[in-house]
């Protein structure tokens, strides 16, 4: 790996996420606010750690990335970006320990949404936004942003390493060109939020707020309560529309504004199933409200449709608790934190595309069972599959249930119980946010010991780059580390 050619490139989004931070100190000077100070040394320190690391491997600069490359860069990247995105909350106080700083900067910034922060509404509005903003910048994601601010002789490679899903390439001839595309609809969906928000009776700085965060599955809120605090139903249908565009390949979107026509939707599979795995879940978690919960039939419905979608689509909003739901009620939504919505879209979690594969592939090997002399092609979209991606993500399934559970036994070791163990490392790497138990919808981390805040982090950052990068980029460093031992060993 060209380490210095990377450093080089990090240099330039850390400029990026330094400039990023005038929204909040914008928002500060705004409210009249003395916390404004903080953004602007945090920015002067992000800015200048990326200057720095351009001036030192200014001669590298011009060279091109390999996917390796690609996949450090990402991986840094992302890590550099909580490591200083936690500089406003330690500079205004908000935390006391690094790990909790660090714990809620990386929420924001892999749009996870679990927090650690007890009381939200004692914030600065300042804070607050810097939430929110660390949140948008993650949903499209960083790279994205930067290909399309910044295009350069590496924007595929960059581009390919960030990207969301099993299958996912552009959409025009120039990676720059699709990011800008991708970027401006995002902009309109968070414009088109923004004002449903404020229409159904939001203030306009919750609605910004939460229009960036809706638009991103992210999934922080102004309110300790969150959605819920509004007690409005308007609201919580605006919330329901915004996650569930979210949740949708914004390939669709592209194809639909492209072409002017809407067929893009009826013809995608995973769409259909998204589509109806909501539908599902929805309609047995109303049924079984009904009979268990005091809900009217309108109400039922809304906080089952809206808590379907805030985890499928990884937001993490509530607009109940519910985790005092049955028991039936809270194991389903468990099963969809490890589901996830479309890929290419602005969630986290495994991808609907993945369980069509991997259902393609049980579905082939129970057929290949009963008829081994059966030639025939895994297929997806009408088109044959290439085998690549099929062992790509059995080999990511398997991975993401190893990691899950070498996560779970961590948490165990630390005494944390049962439910939350399982749930809340389901529910960080998949992005999720909120857990049950003592880490649910009406919770937050913030008891959790040091040690679980850093595996949880972890976690985040893994189930936002899904895996692959984080991974690569580490095995050098794990074949250096294995090769000097047998060294070591053999003398």
């Amino acid at each position: 790996m060209q380490i210095k050619l990377v450093l080089s490139n990090v240099g330039k989004l850390l400029i990026l996420i330094g400039a990023s931070m005038l929204i909040p100190l914008i928002t500060a000077i705004i409210y009249s606010e003395n916390c404004w100070w903080v953004f602007a040394v945090s920015a002067a320190i992000t800015i200048g750690l990326g200057i720095l690391l351009i001036k030192l491997f200014a001669k590298y600069a011009h060279q091109k990335l390999s996917i390796q490359d690609s996949y450090l860069l990402v991986t840094l990247t992302w890590f550099f970006a909580a490591l200083l995105g936690m500089l406003p909350y330690l500079l205004a106080g908000t935390f006391n320990e690094i790990t909790a700083a660090f714990f809620e900067s990386m929420s924001g910034i892999t749009t996870v949404g679990a927090s650690v922060l007890d009381n939200v509404e004692a914030q600065p509005h300042g804070i607050l936004m810097w939430r929110s903003t660390t949140q948008w910048l993650g949903g499209m994601g960083i790279l994205v942003l930067f290909i399309a601010v910044l295009p350069g002789t590496s924007a595929l490679q960059m581009y390919k390493a960030e990207s969301m899903g099993p299958v996912m390439g552009k959409l025009l001839p120039k990676a720059s060109d699709t990011a800008r595309s991708l970027w401006l609809i995002y902009l309109l969906n968070t414009m088109l939020i923004f004002a449903l928000y404020v229409l159904a009776g939001m203030n306009v700085f919750d609605a910004i707020n939460h229009s960036f965060t809706t638009v991103a599955t992210g999934g922080f809120s102004t309110r300790n309560a969150s959605i819920a605090a509004y007690q409005n139903a308007a609201i919580e249908w605006v919330a329901i529309l915004g996650m569930f565009m979210g949740g949708i390949n914004y390939s669709l979107y592209f194809y639909v504004l492209h072409n002017r026509r809407v067929d893009e939707f009826k013809k995608s599979l995973e769409f259909k199933v998204y589509l109806g795995v909501i539908v599902l879940f929805t309609m047995i978690i109303y049924s079984k409200l009904l009979i268990a919960q005091d809900y009217s039939v309108f109400t039922g419905l809304r906080h089952s449709i809206f808590q379907v979608l805030t985890i499928i689509t990884t937001t993490g909003y509530a607009s109940c608790d519910f985790d005092q739901w049955s028991l039936l009620a809270r194991y389903l939504l468990l099963i969809l934190m490890m589901v996830g919505a479309c890929s290419g879209s602005t969630t986290c979690g495994m991808k609907i595309d993945r369980h069509i594969i991997l259902f393609q592939k049980m579905r082939y090997e129970v057929e290949k069972f009963f008829h081994p002399r059966m030639v025939s092609h895994l297929r997806l979209k009408g088109e044959p599959l290439d085998n690549t991606i099929v062992l790509r993500t059995t080999t990511f399934f398997n991975t993401y249930i190893l990691i899950a559970a070498i996560s779970i036994y961590l948490l165990a070791c630390m005494d944390i119980g049962l439910m939350e163990c399982v749930s809340g490392t389901l529910s960080c790497l998949g992005g999720v946010g909120p857990a049950m138990g003592q880490w649910g919808p009406s919770e937050t981390y913030s008891m959790a010991p040091a040690g679980a805040k850093l595996v949880l982090s972890a976690l985040m950052l893994l189930g936002r780059l899904e895996i692959y990068p984080v991974l690569v980029s580490c095995l050098p460093l794990l074949y250096k580390r294995v090769h000097q031992e047998k060294l070591h060993f053999e003398d």
